[in-house]
Parts: structure tokens; C-alpha cells; sequence
């Protein structure tokens, strides 16, 4: 029992506690200070941040005063570090490139580097890995010049397209084919073996492993795939590539290529390089932590081209608030699923206590953001223009509680994989109300064939609520809980413009309640599992043994028992697990179908058990405006009244919060909008469907360009070595 302080003891405790704060202390760091300064004032600044930070007791304060700061540093509990002024102190992985160019061909230039780096900036402007099709970083989403088209004679290391004669007489020796192959869900780079002028070989080795490529490989096996009708999506020549790191693709504004120390560069300005200035990523880890620390917050400092590691899980307190991440790690290849855990560098921190609030994840090349542990936090964030080659393994956000989370109103868009993925650790997991909510979610899955817009993997969500979000314009489902799938609740969000709305596959219980969707091109899918992985198995090797399972219901009935209510959805069904399809199709030849399944593998949503309320169709007309062009989905008749009313039974199975109307909003409700409170770079808040409409179709072709804003501030230092 505890019990509280009081006396002599209690007053030396305030004391105590006083003291500590009194005896806090500020520090000051500057590119233009020096280390021998007191470091105590504006104008006797240090000129290092680590020696700073070396200098620094629990409690104290660093900050920072305008400049790009570069190297590594090794963080200590208790502190915080804070810009002086957000946006104008900067870590960065970039060094300015010291060297003289000299015209080496028609609008190339060259010069002598020492490192070989993996990003580089020209003026502020991110450039672009020597490639074909030729593609600057804002045409990213032009899908006709990011990617050329295989074509008959594709095949197992093979790769033929009527454009290659644009290219036939060049020497691609050393580069790399960038294959969406398969399924195209990933992008796999792979080293070019020759090319004539019509046929390009690459390297094929591991590509056929599940392990290494998934589905994307073994979909596409080389004894499978001739047997395939071409109309397959995975079959070879309905691949999409594109060739880079080759001298010979060098041709074009704002390509660059790197070789046996020497840089080769085509200034988009046609100008010579020598009066620009040059960045050169050369750093992965402005942060690279590989000690336990706690108590630390981080902000307005603005990390440039490198990114952040914490991965030590007894990590605590952890908080970086207004901070923004720009084009994190950079590494230009994806090899395969193995190699790419060592390849993405994302910011990756673990621990208890992280919370991540009013930052910005922009431009990473794989994964952004990489949170790991108990009681994780991620509000009012940015998430754009990541993972833009479309790496099915990788996400912008990714989530391994162990505990409680709350991702809440942050906004994602022109993100071309899953937005969000949490894959929640079962052996440790003690959740009491993880929460996903108020979060907007738009132009996912650009170039995925298998996408979400937030994404559980198949295990138990510990009755995580998805609740009060935005999904629209997501090339995929907006929000798929995936095979054996349990405890979920997802209710008062809205679904639009997106290929389906809902994919809930598992054994149950859910709570599905009060959602609107419109607009969507295939119907909402409840997907009841029937059989365990296990008893799969045993079918694939032994199909003779169905007659002889027990315990499982394979006649397939109609889902009766799931708490689907009060849901507004245009097109929503009862479907098959495909992976149970087999079976189903056995047990129909017997005659053992449930008489509902025998008509349609595929059964409408109605009234039935515990699903109640619902009202399907196409009405929009009950809206104050049901077209797309001036999308406003509060209703306007009282037609979506008279639903099912909050019970203490449903509340103790996990519904509490049932509005007696269908749909995300009641009769004249209030108008609400998630997302973050603000965005990038001049970029408008969204407060309406029409203005998120609109401004997701926009930006369907147009990549935006996330600003560097380093020009003018003067350099420093993290560490003494620079490194």
C-alpha cells in the first residue's frame, strides 16, 4: 500500500526535487562558436554539439543556433536539444563537395570525390541516379516515364521492350535493372549481366525464393509461368522497370553517376558546377545510439539526408516533437527481402514511452519511421513521399507495440506502399486501448498491387480502435486486417475513391460499426477464416483428409455472428477466404454447403444475427452532396435514422461508442476532419472530402519535392572528426 509523504521527509523531497530544477542548466552551440567558450549564452557559444553534449548533466538544455550541423553524436539521458530557431538548425548527412569540375563531354562535368555518395543536392534540388526512362524526382508519379514496359520474349533473367532501341547502342555494364516483377509488388534491383541492343539479361539469383522476393519471385518461377494465361498480372511481360547506375545513362538535366572516384554530373542548369553548391550524402546516422538512454526530447531541429538509430529496447522516454525528416537514408538499391532489412535505414527507435508529435517524414527511399516497444505515440505528424519505388516490404510507418499505442492526426500521402503497418508482439503485448483515430490517409499504393491504406498482418489487434479517420484515393483496401486475424474494432470512418474500403479476414471479434463508403470500385469484404494454418497444410498435402476434420464448420455458413452494425456502405459482402477456396470448391462438388454459400461464394451483407442496421446501395442522395466533385457526406435525411441503439451487452463486447444512425456522421452533425493541424512547404490543411478530393487527384501526377533550406546558414559540426 502506498501512502503519502509527509514531514521532515516530504519537505526534503521538494527540496531535492527544486534544487535539480534550479540547477539546470542552458547551453549554446554554434557553427561559429568554439569549443573553448563557456557555452553558457548566445554569445559565447561552443562550436561542437557533442562537446556540448559531453558537458551536459541531467536536466540541462542544448540549444542550437541556426547552421547545418554534420557528423554523428552519442546522445545522454536527461537532456533536451532545441533549435533556437525550427527549421534553421539542421543535422545533416550531406558535406559540401570541396572539389573543382571540369568539362569532360556536351553538358557533363566531372570531378575527384572521395566518397562515394548516395545522395546528392545541387542548389537545394535533389538530383537523380543516372537512369532510363529519364525521370526527375518530381515526375515521380508519371508512370509512363518512371517505368518502361516488358514485352513478348520476357522471361526468367530476361527482359525485352520496343523502347530499348532508344538506348541499343549503350554500354550498361555494372548497372541495374529495377524490376517490378511477379506481382509487381516490389521493386527489386538486380544486376544487369549484358544487353545487346534488344535484350537486356539480369541477374536471376535468389530472385525465385519466397524468402528473397515473396510473392513477387515465386509467382513468377520459371516452371510456372509459361503455363500462365498472359492476361495474369504476374506474368513476366506485364513487368515494369527501369535501368540506372550505368555512365552511358547519364543524359539528361539533374543526373549524376559516381565511378572509381570520380563524380560525373549533368547540372539541371547547364551551368558549370564550380559556382553552385553541391551536397553529397556521405553520412547514414546523424544519431546512432548504441547504449540505453532516457528522458531525451528533441526539437525544431530538422534532420536532413541521413537518419536516426535507437534501437536499444531499454530506451525511455523518447520524445522528438517538431522535427523534420528529409530525404532519410538514401541507399539507391533494393536487392532483395533479406538484404533490404540492412539496406532501408529508417529512423528506428525503440523502447518505452516514444512519442513522436508534429513531425515530418518526407522523401525516404525506403521505410521513414520504425517505432518498436511499449506506449508508442505518433500525432499530428506528416508522412509523404516516401519508400517511392514502391518496396512492398517497406512503409512509411511501421509499428511493433509490445504494449498501448496511439497513431493519431497525422496525415499520409503519395506514399506508394501500405501507409501504415502494426504487427503487434504477442509475447509481450498488454494493451489497454490501442488506438488508431483522426488520422487521414490518401494516394497509397501508387505503384502496389497488393496495398493498405493501414495495414495488421495476421495475428491479434488486442481490440485496437480504428476510429474517426479519412481513407480515399488508396490503390488497395483502406484498411485490411489480414488471415487469422482477431479483435478489432473499426468504426465512424470514411471510406471513398479507394478500390475497397474494408478487408476484415479472421476467426473474430470485431466490432464494425458506423462506417461510410462510397465511391469505392469493389465491395467491402468480411472474410470469415474457417480452417487454421495447420489444417490448410493438411489439405495441400493430403486432400482426402477433409472428410476426417472435426471441429471446424465446412459447409462455409453466412457470417451471423460478428457485431457489424449501423454501417452506411454502398457495396459490402460475406466473401471466402481465397486461401480457403480450395476446399469451398470440394465441399460445393459434395453437396455440403451451407445453402446460402451453394448460390454465391459471395453473399451480400444483410440483417442477420448479430449484423443489424446496416443500409446498402447506392444512396447517395441522403447526402448533403454524394458526387465527388463537391464531396460533403453529412446526411440530409432522416432515411439514415432508426439504427441499432447502444447496449450494455455491446459495450461489454467492446462497441461504445454505436450511434443509432448509419454511417460515420448522424443527421446535422458537425463537420469533422482528421489529419494533422498543418502541413509542408505551403501545402493547404484539408478540412473538407471535396478539398481532400480534389487535392489527392493533384497530386495523383505531381511528387512533391520536399525543401532542403540550408542555403545561406553556415556549416558546423556534431562531432570533432566530422564522421
Amino acid at each position: 500500500m502506498y501512502r503519502l509523504l509527509s514531514g521532515p521527509i516530504a519537505v526534503v523531497f521538494v527540496l531535492s526535487s527544486l534544487i535539480d530544477v534550479v540547477c539546470a542548466d542552458t547551453f549554446y552551440v554554434s557553427p561559429t562558436g568554439d569549443d573553448r567558450n563557456s557555452g553558457t549564452s548566445e554569445s559565447q557559444p561552443f562550436g561542437v554539439v557533442q562537446h556540448a553534449i559531453d558537458r551536459m548533466q541531467a536536466g540541462d538544455t542544448l540549444v542550437v543556433l541556426n547552421g547545418v550541423y554534420t557528423g554523428t553524436l552519442k546522445l545522454k539521458s536527461g537532456i533536451t536539444i532545441k533549435a533556437r530557431n525550427p527549421r534553421r538548425a539542421v543535422f545533416s548527412g550531406l558535406k559540401q563537395l570541396k572539389t573543382s569540375f571540369r568539362e569532360h563531354a556536351a553538358g557533363i562535368y566531372k570531378a575527384n570525390v572521395n566518397d562515394r555518395p548516395k545522395q546528392l543536392f545541387y542548389n537545394d534540388q535533389p538530383m537523380t541516379w543516372a537512369r532510363w526512362p529519364n525521370a526527375s524526382w518530381s515526375e515521380n508519379w508519371i508512370a509512363e516515364k518512371k517505368w518502361a514496359n516488358a514485352t513478348e520474349g520476357s522471361g526468367p533473367g530476361v527482359l525485352t521492350c520496343l523502347d530499348l532501341n532508344e538506348i541499343s547502342s549503350l554500354d550498361l555494364d555494372g548497372g541495374y535493372c529495377f524490376l517490378r516483377y511477379g506481382r509487381r509488388n516490389s521493386c527489386y534491383s538486380r544486376r544487369i549481366e549484358s544487353f545487346d541492343g534488344k535484350t537486356l539479361h539480369w541477374d536471376e539469383t535468389r530472385f525465385y525464393s519466397p524468402r528473397y522476393t515473396g510473392q513477387d519471385g515465386n509467382k513468377a518461377k520459371p516452371d510456372v509461368f509459361p503455363k500462365l494465361r498472359k492476361s495474369f498480372e504476374y506474368h513476366p511481360t506485364k513487368s515494369l522497370f527501369f535501368l540506372a547506375g550505368a555512365y552511358d545513362l547519364l543524359d539528361a538535366p539533374g543526373e549524376w553517376f559516381v565511378s572509381d572516384g570520380t563524380l560525373f554530373l549533368c547540372p539541371p542548369d547547364g551551368s558549370n558546377p564550380n559556382e553552385s553548391v553541391i551536397l553529397a550524402k556521405t553520412v547514414d546516422y546523424c544519431i546512432d545510439q548504441e547504449e540505453a538512454v532516457s528522458d531525451i526530447t528533441i526539437e525544431g531541429i530538422d534532420f536532413l539526408a541521413c537518419s536516426v538509430r535507437m534501437a536499444v529496447s531499454e530506451n525511455r522516454n523518447i520524445r522528438f516533437e517538431n522535427v523534420h525528416f528529409k530525404y532519410i537514408n538514401g541507399e539507391q538499391l533494393h536487392r532483395d527481402r533479406v538484404q533490404g532489412d540492412r539496406e532501408a535505414k529508417p529512423v528506428q527507435i525503440a523502447g518505452s514511452k516514444l512519442c513522436i508529435e508534429k513531425c515530418l517524414f518526407a522523401g525516404a527511399m525506403q521505410s521513414a519511421l520504425r517505432l518498436t516497444g511499449e506506449d508508442l505515440s505518433v500525432e499530428n505528424c506528416v508522412f509523404t513521399e516516401n519508400n517511392r519505388h514502391a518496396t512492398f516490404e517497406r512503409r512509411p510507418l511501421m509499428l511493433y507495440p509490445a504494449g498501448d499505442y496511439r497513431i493519431s492526426r497525422n496525415t499520409f500521402f503519395n506514399n506508394p506502399s501500405d501507409a501504415v503497418r502494426i504487427v503487434p508482439d504477442l509475447d509481450k503485448m498488454q494493451s489497454l486501448n490501442p488506438t488508431f483515430s483522426s488520422n487521414h490517409i490518401f494516394n497509397a499504393g501508387r505503384y502496389n498491387t497488393d496495398v493498405s491504406g493501414v495495414y495488421f498482418p495476421s495475428r491479434s489487434q488486442r481490440y485496437a480502435e480504428v476510429h474517426h479517420n479519412w481513407f480515399h484515393n488508396i490503390n488497395g483496401n483502406a484498411v485490411r486486417l489480414d488471415i487469422s486475424g482477431k479483435e478489432l474494432n473499426v468504426h465512424h470512418n470514411v471510406f471513398w475513391s479507394s478500390y475497397r474500403a474494408l478487408s476484415i479476414e479472421g476467426y473474430g471479434s470485431f466490432n464494425i460499426y458506423n462506417n461510410t463508403a462510397v465511391h469505392n470500385k469493389t465491395p467491402a469484404d468480411l472474410i470469415r477464416n474457417v480452417l487454421s494454418a495447420s489444417t490448410l497444410s493438411r489439405l495441400r498435402s493430403s486432400p482426402g483428409v477433409i472428410d476426417g476434420i472435426s471441429g471446424v464448420e465446412l459447409d462455409f455458413p453466412p457470417i451471423d455472428d460478428w457485431n457489424v452494425l449501423n454501417n452506411l456502405v454502398e457495396h459490402f459482402q460475406d466473401r471466402i477466404a481465397p486461401r480457403e477456396k480450395r476446399t469451398h470448391n470440394v465441399q460445393k462438388k459434395k453437396g455440403l454447403l451451407h445453402p446460402e454459400r451453394d448460390e454465391n461464394w459471395l453473399i451480400p451483407i444483410v440483417d442477420r444475427g448479430s449484423m443489424r442496421g446496416n443500409l446498402t446501395g447506392e444512396r447517395r442522395d441522403v447526402f448533403t452532396d454524394g458526387d465527388l466533385e463537391g464531396l460533403n457526406l453529412i446526411p440530409i435525411t432522416p432515411r439514415v435514422r432508426g439504427g441499432v441503439s447502444q447496449t450494455k451487452d455491446l459495450a461489454a463486447q467492446g462497441v461504445t461508442s454505436l450511434g443509432s444512425y448509419r454511417g460515420a456522421y448522424d443527421l446535422g452533425d458537425r463537420y469533422w476532419y482528421p489529419g494533422s493541424d498543418w502541413m509542408p512547404d505551403g501545402l493547404p490543411v484539408l478540412k473538407t472530402m471535396a478539398e481532400a478530393e480534389r487535392f489527392a487527384k493533384e497530386h495523383r501526377t505531381i511528387s512533391i519535392v520536399p525543401k532542403v533550406g540550408v542555403s545561406g546558414l553556415p556549416t558546423g559540426q556534431l562531432s570533432r572528426d566530422g564522421r
